[in-house]
């Protein structure tokens, strides 16, 4: 984990490039991982990115999105989270948001803070993530929980 530095005029080329890879009239298999990849995102082959996919924009080297992969429209994907300290100060940390292959994320969900997927998962539409997911399984809801495990 590590303390979030701002350095907002380095970060406008990214942050355009990241709100054209939104755009509904781009394809999700040919031109939204090449442009997110541009930026800087580790996206793995046959992946596909929804309309209107949201990517934290405060460093976009901490995602790492593996093999047949596919986050269907409206998810949002966050790496920063807040920690408040004893004497009620509140900063930003961040960290390393991983996903594993054939992974399936339905629409509008929202991974709200760094966690890893396994490998062989289904996230149900509309689920918050807060924790790891293990591979091989079903999960959906708010908090998402394991709803079944696959025999692999």
């Amino acid at each position: 984990m590590e303390i979030v530095k701002l350095n907002y005029l380095s970060r406008i080329p990214r942050f355009l490039i990241l709100r054209l890879s939104m755009s509904r009239w781009l394809s999700s298999k040919l031109m939204r991982p090449q442009l997110l990849k541009m930026i800087g995102i580790k996206i793995g082959k046959n992946a596909h990115i929804g309309a209107n996919v949201t990517f934290d924009t405060l460093d976009y080297r901490l995602f790492d999105i593996g093999d047949n992969v596919t986050i269907t429209m409206n998810s949002v994907l966050l790496t920063h989270y807040p920690q408040i300290s004893i004497n009620g100060h509140m900063r930003w940390l961040t960290d390393k948001l991983t996903i594993g292959n054939n992974v399936f994320i339905g629409a509008n969900t929202v991974i709200a803070k760094p966690v890893t997927i396994g490998n062989n998962v289904v996230i149900a539409a509309g689920s918050i993530v807060t924790k790891d997911i293990e591979s091989n399984c079903l999960v959906g809801g708010v908090p998402a929980k394991v709803i079944r495990k696959f025999n692999v």
